[in-house]
């Protein structure tokens, strides 16, 4: 098959993530790919190769950091048109039967549609978010809205649009269903978030000496810090566990209110908290492969359920999770189901201490729950997997 990955931002096809981990092997399989996407700081503008595949990045304006909702909601206007032209100038002559992208942001389901007019291929939607529900829910803005009616239109066109509709948990299908009914005709199923194996190369005593956690017990909090993650939920719990001088949060990643946050730890003096940037990729993997626990918070506000994807980090490197979610998420019964972790409701900072110091005291929980991460993980969310869960797919919606 012809496949034309679709994306909004992706790293050099040479490193590890979840969506040029699956396109590297569709390619493996001998499927003739071809990818475009946005330029980032580091690429040229064009085609170029990327691990031995054709990789389109064109210009545009800024659409993840540094800019306001109103700027990026502006620039992901513009996405539509500058995508279509950039495809139109360096794929027009080819001629893809398939489209697989994903469901951020929501406009393209615009450029799908255009692109299954213009290749008359297929559309493959990897839906995992659903931006007017949560943003009311948070309250961006009011249903009703006219902005709230614009993301309404978008998300049921790219829904429409699809052939086929992967979701990484069953409450994500249930939630479709709930809105659109008529999305069961088009084939949905559950596609994991995948990766593939990390290789870890730096004993971890190394890496811990050298970020200054050594002989700490490390619960890591690695990603975005968003309102939806609400990361107050784990300065709550940090401090509520003031008393054990050996246990360090560590949280890394940016976000828009992270100094907000960083404020109000030094006011309070909770100084078991260590903030950092993020890091080198071989040494974010380094550390994380060496925490204790892996921390996962999500806003009790949200009205989506949400799968968080950093769990897929934390069970390819055997790290158990603790986690405080909202009441629409089935993520509990995901961790549930893996034997993963522990986790318990946002605003129950006493429940979430709790599990913590589950595993903190029982090293041997610990390894189990990390074990039972990892096989959930080697059985679930590697890349031949979900590459085998799509053509598998598509091969149901041909008969």
């Amino acid at each position: 098959m012809n496949i034309l990955f679709l994306y909004v931002s992706l790293p050099h096809l040479s490193e590890s993530g979840v969506f040029s981990d699956l396109i590297k092997e569709f390619a493996k399989q001998g499927h003739s790919v071809r990818v475009a996407v946005p330029m980032n700081k580091d690429s040229a503008n064009g085609v170029n190769m990327e691990a031995d595949i054709e990789v389109l990045r064109f210009k545009t304006d800024q659409l993840t950091r540094n800019a306001s909702n109103i700027q990026k909601g502006l620039a992901y206007i513009k996405f539509i048109f500058q995508s279509k032209k950039a495809i139109k100038k360096h794929f027009g002559k080819e001629k893809f039967d398939l489209i697989i992208t994903h469901s951020l942001p929501p406009e393209m389901g615009i450029v799908a549609r255009s692109l299954k007019r213009q290749y008359k291929a297929k559309f493959y939607l990897m839906l995992c978010e659903y931006i007017w529900q949560d943003s009311v829910s948070l309250g961006f803005f009011k249903e009703g809205s006219l902005v709230c009616r614009y993301y309404q239109w978008l998300e049921k066109l790219t829904i429409k649009q699809a052939d086929y509709i992967g979701s990484p948990s069953q409450g994500n299908i249930d939630f479709t269903l709930r809105y659109y009914p008529w999305a069961k005709k088009h084939n949905m199923h559950i596609l994991h978030y995948s990766q593939a194996p990390i290789v870890i190369k730096r004993p971890s005593e190394d890496i811990r000496e050298k970020y200054g956690l050594k002989d700490k017990f490390v619960a890591i909090y690695g990603g975005n810090m968003t309102v939806a993650q609400k990361i107050e939920n784990v300065v709550e719990l940090a401090a509520a566990c003031i008393e054990y001088p050996d246990i360090v949060f560590l949280l890394l990643g940016r976000g828009p209110h992270i100094e907000q946050v960083k404020k109000n730890v030094e006011m309070r003096k909770i100084n078991n908290i260590v903030f950092q940037d993020f890091l080198p990729k071989e040494d974010y993997n380094q550390l994380l492969a060496s925490c204790d626990v892996g921390l996962v918070s999500l806003n009790e506000k949200l009205s989506v359920p949400n799968i968080p994807s950093k769990t897929l980090s934390y069970f390819n490197l055997s790290v158990p999770v603790v986690a405080s979610i909202d009441h629409n998420t089935d993520y509990g019964k995901y961790l549930e189901t893996a034997g993963g972790g522990l986790w318990s409701y946002t605003g129950d900072t006493e429940q979430f201490k709790e599990n913590l110091l589950k595993l903190y005291h029982s090293s041997e929980l610990r390894k189990q729950m990390g074990e039972n991460g990892y096989r959930f993980y080697m059985e679930n969310m590697l890349p031949e997997i979900a590459y085998q869960t799509i053509i598998g797919t598509l091969e149901i919606g041909h008969r």
